[in-house]
């Protein structure tokens, strides 16, 4: 107890006989003094322990100050809304904002080191969370990996403490040690550690629509070189040669390490739809060519590559069995010389080269002109009269003779040629509608075949649009027959182009109607004028009951929505007499004219009077 407290009481004390002797006036002046003495005591003593508690509290928070002032860990109090209330030093200075100052918008911590979804609303749910968060400390600078323990207060108003610790260097080692791995120190492609397990990975992923996947094993060999300077320069070539690899294969592709000398590529089940052994054909003679850019003339001219390919379930169903068929498919391939490729698949390797022979003739026919249009007349039953042709490309090839589309379209596709073959097919309609309407014997729209790689072109309206102004014509003497797959993976863009198409003028099919899952929904989304009924429902129509019965419902739903109907493939006069009773107008085939050069298209306008009245009589 402080002195003057002790002082009071004495004098206290002292007092109380003197007021004993005093009368009763007195004596209760003296109570209320001594009453007045001891409150003063009390409340001396009170103000002394508060005195004392408080300088205890600030010996404490000059001390939890320091700790945070000198921590290297990051401690922040949020607000409920998760803004800073409170940032220790450390963590101050990780943030974009003045020092000082605590940031305005909610702590920008991030589930993840390239994501944007942030993390503290996503925890606001939980009173305690502990885990790891990317922390964004500027435009120029990278995240900071943080361990991280958040702790909500339980009472209000709302707060929460954070606190956390920068485990970026913890997270780059764990990064380093992963890609060792995952991926070859030498190549940095994917570790032959990991091949076969990612190979399973894509034969899982095959389906009944998607049923195979490929295999591709490069093998370099060193020539002219000891043992011990082969492999050095073996590894040198490998390692400028994986980044170049990397550029050749098709985005899902994955390339790996196989071995001291071989490289492996990958292909997932959707790069190997269709057509497989064409594109596997082109890749491969790509990836010949690897070597091509090597600097060294010497190092260039004594290395040998092979590679051998399998497919999945062609030649093996287990990923050991695959990598077995391609290593010998690569011996097959070394007995042939350098640089070159075998499939393990006798019969795909019978067509290999086939294929790079025939995409080597059609570069070099486009530039040479060898393409001409046959026109097949497409007839009106209720007029009849000849009301259009359809448009089909012939390649007068000097080695080949006259091919039809179905001969390299596969190849063309495969190589990109498509688009270049779409448009010269549409130059030349335009100018031979040009002839015929100057000698007056036009009749009708020209139909096309348009390709879904011509149709996703960015400049498709364009081109056509450019064409129609050089020539003078108007695009409603055209029809474009559109297949179903453009249609496949529905997106903004096939609504822009179709819209601008029929702003033009042109008159939109549905090519091979009823033949897809999808086409009622392309009649309901998109602005057709017309189908074509698929082939396959004309095919023997007159022998089956069920095909009938299709295509005369088919044909109902067509008038139902108003829209035209195109009957093609027409072989005999019952299948014309059925399609003209269940009310299809318009037929194409055989029957009445394969597709005829133009020069020839006068004479079959001279008979056509004659020819629609046999068939169909």
């Amino acid at each position: 107890m402080p002195l003057h407290c002790w002082l009071l009481l004495s004098a206290l004390l002292w007092a109380m006989p003197a007021y004993a002797n005093q009368t009763a006036a007195g004596w209760q002046s003296g109570i209320a003094i001594t009453v007045l003495l001891l409150l003063i005591v009390v409340l001396t003593l009170y103000n002394s322990k508060l005195r004392r508690r408080h300088t205890d509290m600030l010996d404490k928070h000059s001390v939890l100050q320091g700790f945070l002032q000198q921590s290297d860990d990051f401690v922040a109090i949020l607000t409920e809304d998760f803004r800073p209330g409170y940032l220790n030093p450390a963590f101050n200075a990780l943030l974009p904002d003045k020092p000082g100052a605590a940031p305005a918008a909610p702590l920008p911590l991030y589930q993840s080191e390239q994501g944007e979804q942030l993390l503290l609303q996503d925890i606001s749910q939980y009173k305690n969370w502990t885990g790891e968060a990317w922390l964004d400390t500027g435009a120029h600078r990278p995240r900071l990996a943080l361990s991280l323990s958040i702790t909500a207060t339980t009472q209000p108003p709302a707060c929460y403490l954070l606190v956390a610790r920068d485990i970026s260097r913890q997270k780059q080692q764990q990064q380093q040690l992963t890609r060792r791995v995952v991926y070859d120190a030498e190549t940095g492609l994917l570790s032959p550690l990991l091949l076969e397990d990612y190979l399973q990975t894509l034969l899982n992923s095959c389906s009944s629509k998607q049923p195979q996947c490929a295999l591709l094993l490069l093998k370099f060999n060193q020539l002219l070189a000891a043992d011990n300077r082969q492999h050095v320069l073996l590894q040198h070539v490998l390692s400028k040669i994986s980044s170049k690899l990397l550029q050749y294969i098709p985005k899902g592709g994955v390339a790996a390490r196989y071995s001291q000398d071989t490289l492996a590529v990958l292909l997932p089940p959707q790069l190997c739809d269709g057509e497989v052994d064409i594109s596997l054909n082109r890749l491969a003679h790509k990836l010949l060519n690897l070597t091509a850019d090597l600097n060294d003339p010497a190092v260039k001219a004594s290395l040998q590559t092979w590679i051998g390919i399998s497919l999945y379930p062609l030649d093996s169903q287990t990923p050991a069995g695959l990598l077995a068929e391609a290593q010998r498919a690569i011996t097959s391939a070394a007995k042939l010389g350098s640089d070159a490729l075998q499939f393990a698949n006798a019969r795909i390797q019978q067509r290999a080269p086939e294929y790079q022979s025939l995409e080597t003739e059609l570069q070099k026919a486009l530039l040479q002109g060898e393409f001409d249009v046959h026109y097949q007349p497409r007839l009106s039953i209720g007029s009849n009269r000849v009301v259009g042709y359809e448009a089909l490309l012939r390649w007068h090839s000097p080695k080949r003779g006259v091919l039809s589309p179905a001969s390299f379209l596969s190849v063309a596709d495969e190589t990109g040629l498509l688009v270049a073959l779409d448009r010269l097919t549409f130059k030349k309609c335009c100018q031979q509608l040009q002839y015929w309407q100057q000698t007056g014997i036009n009749r009708g729209r020209i139909s096309l075949n348009i390709a879904s790689q011509s149709f996703r072109q960015t400049d498709f309206v364009a081109a056509l649009s450019n064409q129609l102004s050089l020539t003078g014509l108007s695009a409603e003497q055209f029809e474009l027959e559109l297949h179903e797959d453009i249609f496949l993976q529905p997106d903004t863009n096939i609504n822009n182009t179709l819209t601008q198409l029929t702003t033009l003028g042109f008159h939109l099919t549905l090519d091979n109607f009823g033949q897809g899952v999808s086409s009622l929904s392309v009649l309901r989304q998109y602005p057709l004028h017309s189908i074509k009924i698929a082939p396959g429902f004309i095919k023997d129509m007159e022998h089956n009951e069920q095909q009938r019965n299709i295509t005369a419902s088919l044909i109902r739903l067509a008038s139902y929505l108003h829209l035209d109907v195109i009957a093609t493939g027409i072989e005999n006069e019952m299948q014309a007499y059925l399609l003209h009773v269940m009310g299809c107008d318009i037929l194409q085939g055989h029957l009445f004219s394969k597709a005829l050069p133009a020069a020839e298209i006068p004479a079959l306008l001279a008979k056509e009077n004659k020819l629609v009245r046999k068939e169909v009589s």
